[in-house]
């Protein structure tokens, strides 16, 4: 059974392109506060049920043989970015009380030449999040109807 935890705190929620051959995307949720020091990023749960596993998503985005640490960071630079998205993109909710499920957890980032944090964060949760307001759900879901903007060609 995965680690649940609890939280409120300003969310980022966005449509986040996954999978460029089938141009498929997923619902990113970034916990501005994260939770005891720890980053928390995961999907949601759309319309159709589905949640993919990011920690999964982001060992096939980098490179072959990518550490623990490597995907933690790469689902934490994912979540923190959303913001640099088209701002149709995203929404940003405050104080919005959640549920995560932890699926993955990077316990803490290794020191290096810049400290020993990522993206202000001593380590990671990576999961998945439920929403407990409805309309901040619905939201979330209409990001998923919203055109990209983004065209892409694949023979």
């Amino acid at each position: 059974m995965p680690q649940r935890i609890k939280g409120e705190s300003r969310l980022i929620i966005g449509k986040f392109l996954y999978d460029w051959q089938h141009q498929d995307h997923l619902l990113l949720a970034y916990a501005a506060r994260g939770h005891q020091g720890m980053g928390v990023v995961g999907t949601v749960v759309d319309q159709e049920g589905r949640a993919p596993d990011l920690w999964s998503v982001a060992a096939r985005h980098c490179s072959v043989g990518a550490t623990a640490e490597e995907l933690g960071r790469w689902c934490l630079c994912s979540g923190w970015a959303r913001t640099s998205s088209p701002r149709d993109m995203w929404i940003e909710v405050d104080e919005v009380p959640w549920q995560f499920d932890v699926r993955n957890t990077l316990p803490e980032i290794k020191p290096h030449q810049y400290g020993n944090t990522a993206y202000g964060w001593k380590g990671a949760y990576v999961g998945t999040l439920t929403v407990e307001d409805q309309d901040v759900l619905h939201r979330a879901h209409a990001l998923m109807k919203a055109p990209t903007g983004i065209q892409t060609r694949f023979t």
